[in-house]
């Protein structure tokens, strides 16, 4: 870290840059050529140095530039992800790069009162130079259209790269020349995926769209499958906990099982045990299937599909808690007093033995009837876990954390793919059970690591921008909210609001919208608060399976638990952190786009079998062009303001609705309307509705 310092220093001293050679002999004199390479290398992917021309490198704060990951919305413009904070770029400033590109950008001056502005300079590293969408032959060329809305602008193929594609087929082109200004951009057709309406086709596009990996290379499976499918003897250290009784509760439909937990009631209170795969055990950084895994970064779960981080011989495998067998673990034991305020721990890597594999649904209706247990001990302990739960649920609310409240949709599918109908997923005492766990073990382990001053992945939460909030404050006025200035607010303000809204019928609406203000939380190399969780450490430990940032903590554990923090792989990962945290963030949010745009375009799908029906919704939205209205199962359309035949609608931009200029007749945000589905364009996932 020192030589680091040493060499951001020397760049920041130097406005117009140095070379490698004058680094080598200045700051970085006495470092090996490798480890000041790998430096440079950590200071340009961070966003703190660029290198340009190549060889020559400089602190991008004194020129006044950042470097970070271009976002881009679908209406166009974007925003770089950088040490500065978000940076919005206007779609006339991207000059050419896209969405998911590593960018160097050039700060405007900041005007008062608005977010950090700037321009794409130049693009440092391209996300993807393959892009999905509609081939059209145009004699001797053929323009390719992207279906992913991010993507500006299309790629022109020459006669020779066509492929065997013909008109109207989706396709995958490899973009050869990439846009620039006055320069379209070019390609060659790799694969045709077929028509829009090929059964399939849908969900590939969203795969493609997002740039997300369908199959493990050959070598991934192989490592796979060279790793044994049963656990050897446990290793010194290794706690064995195989006779406590240990239950996993999870989806009905779950595959894989990363987490258990244990509970005995003590002294008043509990000792609780969250037991978490063990998946670093298997996957050592660097190895083979650990370098797909960071490209991954997480798995994604698809309304048809589940693209998992880790190959199914781990994740529903060797590491997942499956019943009856053995299994290596790491476990956190803390002892809870009777207002679930955490009075000892203790972390170690054990061997469990999970008794039973529980469903949401199934303890749901346990504990509702107090039928169904599978035996008197696991009713002991699922009636006390319920106990104990509650008590760190309350504790945490009472903190200032905040609970929003929200509904999944679920859309069940046919063999050929074909949507049959939506079931909607809310929270239950079940599912909050397992998260009050979950989120106590998280904050166990991030504040052990906090006092043990050792390199972590944290996962902040940075407090609302003013200007978000200011957005909605009209909003809450006009629902007559019981807040003053929520410029400023609190945790518990948001507190108050979510649950005034609790019993009224935009209840959903005013969560969503609530929580569309607040920041996206992230994976950081440093310590900072989190603000929904009202916690001043936190991590995610719980989901290693699933989340390369817990296997990466699960690994930086282990280290500082032996010791071992300066050696081995370990100690390689550490001088990565910061980038692997960015990676991280920008995955996460792409798997979460890719999720529901593959929910969307199945709703899409089935509201195209109702043309002409009508339903009851809500107005979730309202814009100069019209009112967005959410059905029930939460599919949402456009009502267009052309469909508005009785008057001309006027939009009041401050209080989210359209007024009618001669009758004075209102359509507002969180209104319960009834409308009628007048067309469902499946390929570009719209639904058009009118009034009924």
């Amino acid at each position: 870290m020192r030589v680091r310092k040493a060499v951001l220093k020397a760049l920041k001293a130097h406005e117009r840059g140095m070379s490698y050679a004058d680094i080598a002999s200045g700051p970085g004199a006495g470092i090996k050529p490798a480890q000041l390479r790998e430096t440079l290398t950590q200071l340009v992917r961070s966003g703190q140095a660029t290198e340009h021309p190549p060889g020559h490198f400089a602190a991008l704060s004194a020129r006044g530039e950042v470097t970070g990951r271009l976002s881009v919305n679908p209406r166009g413009y974007g925003f770089v992800a950088s040490t500065a904070g978000d940076v919005y770029i206007a779609g006339r400033d991207m000059h050419g790069a896209m969405h998911g590109d590593t960018v160097v950008a050039r700060l405007f001056q900041r005007t008062k009162g608005l977010g950090q502005s700037g321009e794409v300079l130049r693009v440092e590293e391209r996300a993807n130079d393959r892009i999905v969408g509609r081939f059209d032959k145009q004699g001797r060329m053929a323009i390719v259209t992207p279906t992913d809305r991010r993507i500006q602008g299309d790629v022109f193929v020459g006669r020779a790269g066509f492929g065997g594609a013909v008109t109207g087929q989706i396709v995958v082109v490899r973009v050869t020349q990439f846009a620039s200004p006055g320069q379209a951009a070019q390609g060659v057709v790799e694969e045709v995926l077929g028509l829009e309406t090929d059964p399939g086709v849908d969900v590939e596009i969203v795969i493609r769209e997002h740039g997300l990996r369908a199959v493990f290379p050959n070598a991934v499976e192989d490592a796979a499958a060279a790793i044994p499918e049963k656990v050897g003897a446990p290793e010194p250290g290794r706690v064995d906990l195989r006779e406590l009784l240990t239950v996993t509760i999870d989806p009905v439909d779950a595959r894989d099982f990363d987490d258990a937990i244990s509970l005995e009631s003590r002294d008043g209170g509990w000792r609780l045990w969250v037991h978490i795969a063990d998946v670093s055990h298997y996957v050592e950084w660097g190895s083979t299937i650990d370098q797909e895994a960071v490209q991954r970064a997480t798995s994604v779960y698809l309304v048809d599909r589940v693209l998992p981080m880790l190959p199914e011989r781990l994740s529903n495998g060797i590491c997942s808690l499956n019943p009856g067998v053995d299994r290596f673990t790491m476990t956190i034991e803390f002892d809870l007093d009777k207002i679930g305020d955490v009075r000892a721990h203790r972390l170690y890597p054990s061997v469990i033995r999970s008794d039973h594999r529980l469903d949401y649904e199934a303890v749901e209706q346990m504990l509702e009837r107090g039928t169904g247990w599978p035996d008197d001990e696991t009713r002991t302990l699922l009636t006390e876990f319920r106990v104990c739960a509650a008590a760190l649920g309350k504790l945490r609310l009472d903190r200032g954390g905040l609970d929003f409240e929200s509904v999944e949709p679920k859309v069940w599918l046919d063999p050929s793919g074909k949507p049959l109908q939506v079931t909607l997923h809310e929270r239950t005492v079940a599912t909050n059970m397992i998260e009050e766990a979950m989120i106590a073990a998280n904050e166990v382990v991030a504040r052990h690591m906090r006092d043990a001053e050792a390199p972590m992945v944290y996962r902040i939460h940075e407090d609302p921008d003013p200007d978000a909030l200011a957005a909605i404050a009209p909003v809450l006025k006009e629902f007559d909210y019981p807040v003053k200035d929520i410029g400023s607010a609190s945790p518990r303000t948001f507190q108050k609001l979510i649950a005034f809204a609790a019993k009224r019928p935009e209840r959903l609406l005013m969560n969503s919208l609530l929580l569309r203000a607040l920041q996206r939380a992230r994976y950081v190399d440093y310590l900072d608060s989190h603000f929904g969780l009202a916690s001043d450490a936190y991590c995610h430990f719980t989901s290693p399976i699933r989340r390369y940032p817990d296997l990466i903590v699960h690994r930086l554990l282990k280290a500082q638990l032996t010791k071992t923090l300066d050696r081995g792989p370990v100690a390689a990962m550490v001088g990565e952190l910061e980038w692997l945290a960015d990676h991280s963030s920008f995955m996460e949010r792409e798997a979460d786009s890719a999720e529901k745009d593959s929910v969307k375009v199945k709703l899409t799908e089935l509201m195209a079998n109702h043309l002409g029906e009508v339903f009851p919704g809500i107005i979730s939205g309202v814009t100069s062009h019209g009112a967005y209205v959410q059905l029930d199962n939460t599919a949402e359309g456009l009502v267009h303001v052309s469909r508005m035949k009785d008057d001309y609608y006027e939009f009041d931009g401050e209080r989210f609705l359209l007024r009618g200029s001669h009758t004075g007749k209102t359509w507002r945000l969180g209104q319960e309307v009834q409308v009628r589905i007048t067309e469902a364009i499946i390929s570009d996932r719209r639904i058009e509705m009118e009034w009924a």
